[in-house]
């Protein structure tokens, strides 16, 4: 849960400042990437995890898609089974009931005998798009051991046209995929498994082990390390199923604190997340709670140290490191850019340099120290990693245009500082009157 939201779109918070930032957050725990409502009109740009409402529909909607999901529905058409009302790690997976697939072979039966990665998108939503070149990858890579099925509530035609447009340089997104593509049967899947598990954006995945039970839920960007454990037999389905539940209370504690911070009421939010740590201990995420409120609070000393003790708690996670990189050096305040750089390097280290997401943000952190030279540097290997994405090419453009800009600026200086030292050189030197002697 918590792992959602660490994946993309905090960029777009950050510059929508920090009351909304953590509102945001607040929202986004336990999800990710796009709420359904809004449709992510700019998909190749670094876009707000905006909301996804037509997945979480209204209570009428969800009733009625509920009802019609249990088989009450006058149409004599083979009937639903109800869906769970409540989903978790270390709970059974409700299955798979589907209108249409639209790639690869059908799965049939329960989600068992191999690991099943059921993942949650829509065409429009852009951290979707961005991520499917990955759960390409890993559907190829693991092609003997797990079945990946990206599903969605659009229309076939919405979909068949969404594989024909182009994606990355002269590939169709049909091209690209390499994992099977499916509809949602009248609503089901959103409500067994999103609904269920109160998961409210996309991208989000859920990993079902051999045994027919969900493994882990959470954004695909951070799906790698545990379908890995899952897939060798390592995977710590007790821990997991801990921390899952301990991801539910901190969401709990983030709209608590959320609605604190709606009021200004910043010793309130704070006394929330003492008493929680004090409870429950500390933790990677109750920090980064802790830096926001005290960024909004405008209590930049305190939020410095605990800006020090987040590095340092999530010195092991890449993303979360990318994260807290590109809002300290994006905040304004140069006095944390070291810090940020120190964290930069530590998560592109951590995906070997070849993470394009976090190289673009290793790159920004050299460019607000004044290092463009090294900032291009690191955007032209972002580039290299990303996929095609235009946001981060558009980057490296503008780094490049700055430093011709720059380059330019020199040269007329030079040329200019050299024009004036000619001119003094070809003057007639001053020659003193002659003067009569006695």
């Amino acid at each position: 849960m918590g792992s959602c939201i660490l994946a993309f779109g905090w960029r777009f918070i950050q510059s929508k400042g920090y009351v909304s930032a953590f509102l945001m957050v607040a929202l986004l725990c336990g999800t990710t990437g796009c709420k359904e409502s809004v449709q992510d009109d700019a998909a190749d740009g670094l876009q707000p995890p905006v909301v996804d409402d037509s997945m979480a529909a209204d209570s009428s909607d969800s009733a009625s898609a509920s009802s019609d999901a249990a088989g009450n529905n006058d149409s004599g058409l083979p009937t639903l089974p109800p869906p769970p009302e409540k989903l978790g790690v270390g709970d059974p997976s409700p299955g798979l009931e589907i209108a249409k697939w639209i790639r690869g072979e059908p799965v049939q039966g329960p989600l068992r005998d191999r690991v099943h990665v059921v993942e949650f998108w829509a065409t429009w939503c852009g951290p979707c798009r961005r991520g499917m070149p990955h759960i390409s990858e890993l559907q190829s890579e693991l092609a003997d051991e797990v079945t990946f099925i990206g599903v969605t509530n659009e229309d076939e035609a919405t979909v068949e046209g969404f594989l024909g447009e182009t994606a990355l340089g002269e590939k169709t997104w049909d091209e690209i995929i390499e994992y099977r593509l499916a509809i949602d049967d009248e609503n089901w899947m959103n409500l067994a498994y999103m609904k269920a598990a109160n998961q409210g954006g996309i991208p989000c995945a859920f990993v079902v082990g051999r045994d027919g039970v969900i493994e882990w839920i959470g954004h695909p960007g951070s799906i790698d390390q545990p379908l890995q454990e899952i897939v060798s037999g390592t995977w710590d389905r007790a821990a997991a199923i801990a921390e899952y539940k301990q991801q539910e209370k901190l969401q709990e504690l983030a709209d608590n604190v959320s609605s604190l911070l709606r009021e200004q009421d910043y010793d309130g939010a704070l006394e929330q997340l003492n008493k929680f740590e004090k409870a429950e201990g500390t933790s990677k995420t109750l920090l980064n709670y802790r830096v926001r409120v005290l960024e909004i609070a405008g209590r930049n000393t305190e939020a410095a140290v605990a800006r020090e003790a987040l590095v340092e708690a999530a010195w092991d996670d890449a993303m979360l490191l990318s994260q807290i990189a590109w809002t300290t050096a994006t905040n304004g305040d140069p006095s944390d850019l070291e810090l940020a750089l120190k964290a930069a390097k530590r998560a592109s280290q951590l995906r070997e340099n070849e993470d394009g997401p976090i190289l673009d943000t290793l790159a920004r952190c050299y460019y607000e120290l004044g290092r463009l030279d090294e900032a291009i540097k690191w955007q032209r290997q972002a580039v290299e990693h990303s996929n095609g994405q235009r946001q981060i090419e558009a980057t490296l453009q503008g780094y490049l245009d700055e430093q011709a800009a720059a380059e330019k600026s020199d040269t007329e200086k030079t040329d200019a500082e050299e024009s004036d030292a000619g001119e003094k050189d070809s003057e007639p030197e001053d020659v003193a009157p002659e003067s009569d002697e006695a």
